[in-house]
């Protein structure tokens, strides 16, 4: 019997399918040279997606998607959900055991995650292909995400022990990866059958210590093993434009911009980069832009800096975007005014645009204001890109950037914040830290902590391993 697997089992949300999941496209560089082989199922292809398919590594197979349609079409996954012969009876001890009936919300969860479920497990023919792949090679499962596909480990596992003799390389590994919001029940609200999964994981992998304390200290049920990788990003640095001054000459492409556009020269430029959705709370940032607006404190310190104005861009849509717009047309510029404030939205960009937008773009703060988040790669490419940080601690965030007073890039504000707590934090890094040396100390922040090449090979070793 041969000791380590030559064939990895990748279950993904929708990859290589669409744009999403950009930082599992950069860890799959690093897993196909572990490997002989990887074979990809994702678990579905959103609508229009199929024509947009990324190129994977030549050892990459991608097989035909877990279910046949996109799970948020409810009557769709209904009717694959209810219809068949999959295990039902385990999901009501969870479901009176959980108190999922007195909530409206969770009984939703609990019946999508439940019928997602059913729907994977009553399609025989694609439980066989999967099966098949685990047992004709030495195999290691990895799910990328913690809930959704991972919900069929204890199955899969069942099978394959009452079918031990047909294992002749042994019942492979399951490995599962666990993030944010597939991680942190608060971020849902509600993850259903998190001890069903954990009692039969064998290895529970988070991307932060955080997560790896929350599995410990929360659930009855433990992984075998838990251990904690971290992710990383690409190097797209290029000689930005906020590494400019410590560099020889900007890049050919860098086009920094004119006097006339709102965050050109002499402007204090603060990006935001997310989804608008309620957990981001991006309606934070622009309440705390509505304060500063009309800060005469603020005016005379931007004028001591050489600053003539702040411009807050924000790249990403959803459902809050337009609200946002709406609170800012009727509240900016009212009552007097100092006109402090430029706003831009940028609506949804692929990633690639959003690296070059760093790439041509001076950028003075990134802020992050969201309520729960795991590890953002969002914060490790504004540091690659030398763009100081201030982020909510909350999840992991606290490990990726700790303050340092002597070389300033970061700073912490806690979980509860208002919008004022958020204006007053802009206010304050710009009257200490505008004139001092935080790119550089954000960049080198990045070399030491957040290369992916860095950390994606010791992962890639780790599942190797196994």
């Amino acid at each position: 019997m041969e000791k380590r697997a030559k064939r990895l089992v990748l279950f993904t949300d929708a990859y290589p399918y669409g744009m999403a999941e950009s930082f599992l496209h950069n860890e799959i560089a690093f897993t196909s040279a572990a490997f002989k082989e990887i074979i990809i199922y994702p678990l579905y292809i959103p609508d229009g997606a199929r024509e947009i398919r990324r190129e994977v590594p030549e050892n990459v197979v991608v097989k035909e998607p877990l279910l046949p349609f996109d799970h948020k079409e409810r009557e769709k996954l209904f009717n694959a959900g209810i219809f068949n012969t999959a295990p039902l009876f385990f999901s009501v001890s969870e479901f009176f055991g959980r108190r999922v009936y007195k909530s409206s919300k969770k009984s939703w969860l609990f019946a999508s995650y439940l019928l997602t479920l059913r729907s994977i497990l009553g399609n025989r023919k694609k439980m066989k292909e999967i099966i098949a792949d685990l047992t004709d090679a030495p195999s290691t499962a990895y799910f990328y995400w913690g809930d959704k596909s991972a919900l069929i480990v204890p199955f899969l596992k069942k099978r394959l022990q009452k079918r031990v003799a047909d294992c002749k390389y042994g019942i492979p590994k399951f490995v599962v990866r666990f993030h944010g919001s597939d991680l942190y029940e608060e971020a849902k609200g509600f993850l259903p059958f998190r001890e069903m999964l954990y009692r039969d994981v064998d290895y529970a992998v988070t991307v932060t210590k955080n997560g790896e304390e929350y599995i410990r200290s929360r659930y009855r049920n433990q992984p075998k093993n838990i251990a904690t990788y971290y992710l990383g990003s690409f190097d797209h640095n290029r000689d930005c434009p906020n590494l400019f001054p410590y560099n020889d000459t900007l890049h050919p492409d860098v086009k920094p911009g004119s006097e006339s556009e709102p965050n050109g020269p002499g402007a204090f430029n603060i990006l935001s980069c997310s989804n608008v959705i309620g957990i981001k709370r991006v309606e934070l940032i622009a309440t705390a832009m509505l304060y500063l607006e009309q800060d005469k404190e603020l005016h005379k310190i931007l004028e001591e800096n050489n600053i003539s104005h702040i411009c807050w861009t924000h790249i990403g849509g959803g459902p809050l975007l337009e609200p946002i717009k709406q609170l800012i047309i009727e509240h900016s510029g009212q009552g007097e005014t100092c006109n402090n404030i430029a706003y831009q939205f940028k609506g949804r960009m692929p990633h690639n645009e959003v690296i070059d937008y760093y790439q041509s773009h001076y950028i003075d703060l990134y802020l992050l204001t969201s309520s729960s988040e795991g590890l953002p790669i969002a914060i490790m490419e504004a540091l690659s890109f030398g763009t100081p940080v201030i982020a909510t601690d909350v999840g992991g965030i606290k490990e990726m950037i700790v303050p340092d007073p002597k070389t300033p890039f970061c700073r912490l504000l806690p979980k509860d914040i208002t919008g004022e707590d958020i204006a007053d934090a802009i206010r304050q890094w710009i009257k200490e830290n505008s004139k001092k040396n935080c790119a550089i100390a954000a960049r080198k922040e990045w070399e030491e902590r957040w290369s992916c090449t860095a950390n994606y090979t010791k992962f890639a070793d780790f599942l190797k391993g196994l």
